[in-house]
């Protein structure tokens, strides 16, 4: 079953600082967002965001459900909703991992 929109586009509405996303946007640099999210941001906030990024990494390079999970320790349910936002979400990890592609080259 896809992820229905209303699941995907409701959180924007329910931020209490809709201006986060400018936040975000205001940032110039390596160092500027280096500090920004290590403010915001707790050190357990930082591992589940990278280990989200390399799971959906590994998904998308075609590696199997059982070698993600035995590399990163995460369970086949973190798993599978990796890959489903991979799949059928907002196309946001498929932008940025063809992006990270393209600067490889």
């Amino acid at each position: 079953m896809a992820i229905p929109d209303a699941e995907k586009n409701n959180i924007w509405s329910e931020l209490k600082s809709p201006d986060l996303i400018n936040a975000f946007l205001s940032l110039k640099n390596e160092d500027e967002l280096k500090a920004f999210f290590r403010d915001i941001m707790s050190e357990r906030d930082l591992r589940e965001l990278d280990m989200r990024w390399e799971v959906a990494k590994k998904l998308d390079a075609g590696v199997p459900f059982l070698q993600i999970q035995e590399e990163t320790g995460q369970s086949p349910v973190t798993i599978t909703k990796i890959n489903r936002w991979l799949t059928e979400g907002c196309g946001g990890y498929k932008m940025i991992i063809e992006r990270m592609k393209g600067k490889e080259k």
